[in-house]
Order: C-alpha cells, then sequence, then structure tokens
C-alpha cells in the first residue's frame, strides 16, 4: 500500500533505440557527409541521393533502409546541433 506521503518510484530508463549497430556507424556517416549536407540549402534530392550513395559504397552491408536512416539521422543532427558532436 502507497501512502500519499510516499512518491512512487520513478520508472527504469530504458533504452529507446532499436539498432545498436547504426550508432556504431554515425559518427562516421557524420563525418563523411556533413560536408553534402552541412549547408541547409544542400538539402535536396541531388544532394540526399549522393549522401546515400556514399554511405552504401562505404557500408556495403547496411540495408537501404538503413542507410536511410542514417541520412536522416546525419540532416537532424547537422540541423540541431550545427553537426558538431
Amino acid at each position: 500500500m502507497q501512502t500519499r506521503n510516499q512518491p512512487a518510484a520513478p520508472p527504469a530508463s530504458k533504452e529507446r533505440r532499436r539498432n545498436q549497430a547504426l550508432r556504431q556507424h554515425f559518427e562516421t556517416a557524420q563525418t563523411l557527409l556533413k560536408p553534402l549536407l552541412g549547408n541547409p540549402e544542400n538539402h535536396n534530392g541531388t544532394a540526399f541521393y549522393r549522401a546515400m550513395n556514399q554511405l552504401k559504397t562505404t557500408f556495403p552491408d547496411l540495408s537501404d533502409s538503413e542507410i536511410e536512416a542514417l541520412v536522416a539521422a546525419v540532416v537532424r543532427s547537422v540541423q540541431t546541433r550545427g553537426g558538431s558532436r
């Protein structure tokens, strides 16, 4: 029984990321793609296509959806943090 004076225990922190392998590739992907995607004016179809091709060449073992997720993560990182980590 919980009394009013006792706060409930906070829920245990759970890792929200599901694909740990992609996390290992993020730093390399960010280094490779920052020149392509560092300028927001370059965020067009051509830049994304080149970014995906660059990652596919660098990481041939990753699927197309994983490559797309990495490009999206790098774009988000560049937009929110200015690309610095």
